[in-house]
């Protein structure tokens, strides 16, 4: 792992290194190439004046040569720039000293100003905003008047100030501009970044969900058939059979869908098929309803609507908060009577999970007698994921649930679903 690491650093270490090193090498040939050969012609304004790279004493006036002294100070400006990132504002004043340096030993042509340009660029980039005003200050200061100070020449001119200021201010205007830019682009890319783990936060959310529903629905049938299977032992082999052929059947469908749910991860070979559905909807709540039948639950279905016009994430979260609502129902109270009730509308789709005493029940159907009423209190539902499951489904897609036990000893999952949502996802 620390060798693949290593491996893995080598280009990033040696992207650093050029731009440390290799965005020099251009500063450098500027500077020291172009001020050597500027040094060997004469020229400048006709009355000995002009900016601080051209200037001379007057027109026609031979070249400059440059001494020992003035061509170690115009190599040391460029060799400290590599450390320009780590020591910026040291940086900054050891290439002002070696411009000024220069300028004062030499009457200063050509591009001598270069790495002070580029000191200046980087200090101001990385936020050093006062040692950039001084130093700006300071060269405008004693650059233009170098060779007046060193007696070569009379005082600048109007046009020589404005020049030098004109190079400071477009260093300073150009690299805020750069700034700005730099920091909008990063800004974009942790913005991007974000949004990604965003994605991927609520992807394993989304998948935690799946998971729950679907391992939670079918270990609760198992549970039940099992225990049917172990009640009846040899007494009803038949049933026996039936439970242990249920249980079979429950835990391949289970096996099925965790490998649907798990191929989102990552891909699955061979071809999906109509029994590996990875996004079911309304269509499979009539089986559901028939597994939980087959466990020994009561179960009644009715439908009003047409379940087949949803579609999408609406759908999918739907037939979750069915199943779960039912899982419910066999973990909790596989003695009660459940009606599942989905009536689809023009604008919202609503859904109710309601669970009661099968005596209750009996007694609004017209088959016990009032003594036959008995009220049990409702099972504890409240703790564990399920029904915060079931509510971050429907807010998932603007609806909302309510879930509580009902005055008959039951409990009730009431959920409203905004059908344009259907599309969506």
């Amino acid at each position: 792992m620390t060798t693949d690491t290593a491996l893995s650093d080598r280009p990033w270490a040696g992207r650093r290194r050029f731009a440390r090193v290799g965005r020099v090498l251009p500063i450098a040939l500027v500077q020291i190439v172009g001020t050597l050969v500027a040094s060997r012609f004469s020229g400048g304004f006709a009355d000995g004046t002009g900016p601080p790279w051209a200037r001379h004493v007057g027109a026609g006036v031979d070249a400059v040569a440059l001494g020992p002294l003035a061509v170690a100070l115009l190599v040391a400006g460029v060799v400290v720039l590599p450390f320009r990132w780590r020591w910026p504002v040291a940086v900054l004043a050891v290439t002002l000293g070696t411009t000024i340096g220069f300028a004062l030993v030499v009457s200063p042509r050509g591009p001598f100003v270069a790495a002070l340009t580029m000191a200046l660029a980087n200090a101001w980039f990385r936020g050093h905003r006062i040692p950039v005003y001084v130093a700006a200050g300071i060269a405008q200061v004693l650059l233009p008047t170098a060779d007046t100070l060193m007696g070569r020449a009379p005082f600048p001119t109007v046009t020589t100030m404005t020049l030098s200021l004109a190079w400071l201010t477009a260093t300073i205007a150009i690299t805020e501009l750069v700034r700005v830019r730099v920091a909008r682009a990063v800004d974009a890319r942790n913005a991007r970044a974000a949004a990604e783990r965003q994605r991927a936060d609520d992807e394993r959310v989304r998948i935690a969900r799946e998971l729950h529903d679907s391992v939670a629905h079918s270990m609760s049938l198992i549970n039940l058939q099992a225990g049917v299977a172990l009640h009846l032992g040899a007494e009803r082999p038949e049933q026996t059979r039936d439970s242990l052929t249920n249980i079979r059947d429950t835990s391949r469908r289970a096996l099925v869908e965790l490998r649907t749910i798990l191929g989102v991860l990552r891909a699955v070979d061979g071809p999906v098929g109509s029994e590996r559905n990875p996004t079911p909807g309304l269509d499979r709540v009539p089986d559901l309803v028939a597994r939980a039948r087959d466990a020994g639950v009561v179960v009644r279905l009715d439908v009003h609507g047409d379940p087949g016009a949803i579609g999408g994430v609406v759908d999918r979260n739907a037939f979750r908060i069915v199943q779960e609502s039912v899982t419910n129902v066999m973990k909790h109270a596989p003695e009660h009577s459940a009606v599942v009730l989905v009536d689809v509308g023009a604008d919202f789709l609503e859904i109710s999970v309601t669970d009661a005493p099968r005596a209750v029940v009996g007694t609004a159907s017209g088959t016990a007698s009032e003594p036959a009423l008995r009220r049990t209190s409702a099972p504890s539902r409240e703790h564990g994921n399920g029904i915060t499951g079931m509510r971050e489904r429907a807010a998932a897609v603007g609806g909302s649930l309510d879930a509580g036990p009902t005055a008959d000893g039951g409990w009730r999952v009431v959920a409203r679903l905004p059908i344009e949502e259907a599309g969506t996802g």
